[in-house]
């Protein structure tokens, strides 16, 4: 983000990341999914096993068996088989903003069910215990990292409760060393969060790898629809470019437009011919350039003396300071023209408009046009912006 723009750095790689966000989350909940089915049928066995034995003694446990089948039968057969992958299919169809507290507040309550069946296993008076809730809340720790690093609201949303849980198990087994259980526990939360950061560094790296080659290709593309002249985008490409952006933003975004037109340049070529006339096109198309600085922005020759700057995630402030950057590079250039009304040297004249809810990009150049001309007729050298 620049200081002069107030705009957000390169807004193709953000949508990037969150798309490879999402379906980060989306397949690690499923292989997550897989993960805890089998550790919640592990865990019924693991119960009907030592009642069976028979290892367990009346009254140990503080429910009758019957209900602790029936805990793990619903945890198993309706939140694990039948609600998970329908809610993720489910939410899978939400546009991000929503889809990202819905998948939080999914992983915090998936990680509170868990974190429920660990705090029931360690009331009870089970052989082992003590030793399968911890590896059963480390399984699931792990479980939780490699799924859910790539958010660490949903990461934390799943593990604190299973933590939480964890920790309970100090005060219900009265265990002999506090400290070190305590200790342990931060070592599990540096080992998590360390982890997290690590794996999400590779994840970012990737996906600016991704994109990096993504920029490779569009700029590959892009020399298939440059200005011969200027090396500029050609017109044709420039409308390509605009309706996608259009189409593919979103309600709340900004996008501004400006369109530029070369002041007195007939009596320019007139005056020191076309190939000076053609060098002065360049130049122009150099200035623009440096006076353009984001990532996302596009500069294309419209026609003629004509050129156009669209500017995504812009609003008019934004678009304003670019048309003074591009007035005064131009000025620094000081490319004479003794023909010019306005000037000793070249100079443009530049409208800008704001792309309005359900507009198209040929009305918001017909708006950028109509502010072009008043720009004329008030003397040139200068901008003006569209109502």
């Amino acid at each position: 983000m620049t200081s002069l723009s107030n705009r957000r750095q390169s807004p193709k790689l953000q949508r990037l990341l969150a798309q490879a966000t999402r379906q980060a989350l989306l397949k690690g909940a499923h292989w997550a999914w897989g993960i805890q089915l089998m550790l919640a049928a592990f865990m019924w066995f693991h119960v009907k096993a030592m009642h069976d034995a028979p290892l367990v003694g009346e009254g140990a446990l503080p429910w009758q068996f019957i209900h602790v089948e029936l805990l793990v039968l619903v945890l198993v057969l309706v939140l694990v088989l039948i609600l998970q992958p329908l809610l993720w299919y489910w939410l899978d169809r939400w546009p991000l903003t929503r889809w990202r507290k819905a998948v939080f507040i999914l992983a915090l309550l998936w990680g509170c069910l868990w974190a429920s069946a660990i705090y029931a296993l360690l009331k009870t008076a089970l052989p082992g215990r003590g030793v399968m809730e911890p590896a059963v809340a480390t399984t699931l720790l792990l479980v939780g990292l490699i799924s859910f690093y790539p958010m660490s609201q949903v990461l934390y949303g799943f593990c604190l409760p299973i933590l939480t849980s964890l920790t309970s198990h100090v005060v219900i087994n009265a265990v002999s060393f506090p400290w070190l259980f305590g200790a342990g526990m931060l070592i599990l939360l540096i080992l998590l969060e360390s982890g997290r950061r690590m794996l999400l560094s590779w994840f970012v790296l990737a996906v600016n790898r991704e994109y990096e080659q993504l920029l490779m290709v569009n700029q590959l593309d892009a020399l298939a629809h440059q200005d011969p002249l200027t090396g500029l985008a050609n017109r044709r490409y420039f409308d390509q470019e605009g309706e996608q952006t259009l189409t593919n933003g979103d309600a709340g975004s900004q996008l501004s437009l400006i369109l530029l037109d070369v002041d007195f340049f007939k009596r320019y070529n007139d005056g020191y011919g076309h190939q000076a006339g053609d060098a002065s096109l360049i130049l122009i198309a150099e200035c623009l350039t440096q006076s353009v600085r984001e990532p996302g922005d596009l500069v294309a020759r419209y026609g003629g003396e004509e050129f156009v700057v669209l500017l995504p995630e812009t609003g008019l402030a934004g678009a304003e300071q670019v048309a003074k950057r591009i007035r005064s590079t131009l000025a620094e250039r000081a490319l004479r023209h003794e023909g010019s009304e306005v000037a000793d040297h070249l100079t443009l004249s530049q409208g800008i408009a704001q792309w309005r809810q359900g507009e198209t990009l040929s009305m918001l150049l017909e708006r950028a046009d109509d502010a072009l001309y008043r720009v004329k007729e008030q003397g040139r050298d200068g901008y003006s912006v569209a109502p």
